[in-house]
Formats: C-alpha cells, structure tokens, sequence
C-alpha cells in the first residue's frame, strides 16, 4: 500500500478522523516536507556545536526559546548563548558531536521529538578524552517562516574518559 494510501486511510478510520495533514495543533499529521525540514534543524544544531559557531546555533532556537540542561534552564536565545559559550570555553579542541535522529510527532503540547548523540571532546589540560551519550527531548516551532527550537530538554545517558586521540582540523563547509 502506497505511503499516501495509508495517511488517507489512517485519516479516515474512526480512532482518527479529526487528523489534519499539515497542520501544526493536536490531532494533526506532519507534512513530509516538515519533518525534513525539522530534521535539517536538528542537523544544523550539532554541526553548529561541532564548528563553534555562535551565530548559526543561536539561529536554531526561537528568540524566547527554553533550554532544560540539569537543573538550569535558560530562557531566551541570549542567555542559551551565554550559557554555551561557558560550556566551550575549558575545552582545548572543538566538541565532536554524531546525532541520530529519533521520532517527530505532532501530540497536544505541539510538535515535538527526540534525538540522541555520541560527543567526544577534550578539556583544556586533561590527559584523556570524554565520551557522552547524550538525549535531546524537544519541542519546536515556526519562527519567522522556519522551524526552530522552543524548547530542549537534555539528558546525559552515559559518560566515560578514553585515552586522548588527535583532534584535526574541522573541515570547512562549502
């Protein structure tokens, strides 16, 4: 059964006949071209923290966005500025961040999804490398005709010291 198909079918079956494709409110469906573009903010976010660039991972959050880190959370695309550039700041290479995307739904709170990553990175000073496992539960909007970040919430799944490898040069995007 074609993917269409099947959105029509799930739209008309009793359990689901208020579904709207496209929409943004509870009991809607995700339109494709939302999901990717979503997944593309997702994307934006980790390659932001992985080059340091203050500017495009503001960019990925809406301007009163929320950001839950442990017991902190900040308000506003300001202060998560701040609060990142005092995270990097002991770190003597760039933070390496691989992120796998998870599920993006549409539910009562608005649309929201999760992702996980796998970080490596070196303070300044320290003999060997950490690696963290880290969960993102997010929440997003649109924002000025794109999606950003209303809100993350991150949970640090696990974290292990390895022997210190060799950091290069981040590679510069076309």
């Amino acid at each position: 059964m074609a993917r269409s198909q099947r959105l029509e079918q799930k739209m008309s079956s009793n359990s689901n006949a208020d579904l709207v494709p496209g929409g943004t409110g509870p009991g809607t469906v995700l339109c494709p071209e939302d999901e990717l573009e979503i997944r593309a903010l997702v994307a934006r976010y980790h390659d932001a923290n992985n080059r340091g660039d203050q500017v495009a991972w503001a960019a990925t959050w809406s301007t009163e966005g929320q950001w839950h880190v442990g017991p902190r959370t900040l308000v506003g695309r300001q202060a998560m500025l701040d609060f990142w550039q005092r995270i990097l700041a002991p770190y003597e290479s760039r933070i390496v961040q691989l992120v796998a995307h998870g599920q993006i739904r549409v539910t009562a709170d608005g649309v929201v999804g999760d992702s996980m990553f796998l970080e490596f990175a070196r303070k300044t000073g320290e003999p060997a490398d950490h690696v963290e496992i880290g969960r993102y539960e997010d929440r997003y909007v649109r924002e000025d005709g794109r999606w950003v970040f209303a809100e993350r919430r991150f949970a640090l799944i696990y974290r292990s010291a390895i022997s210190a490898g060799e950091f290069f040069a981040f590679p510069h995007t076309a």
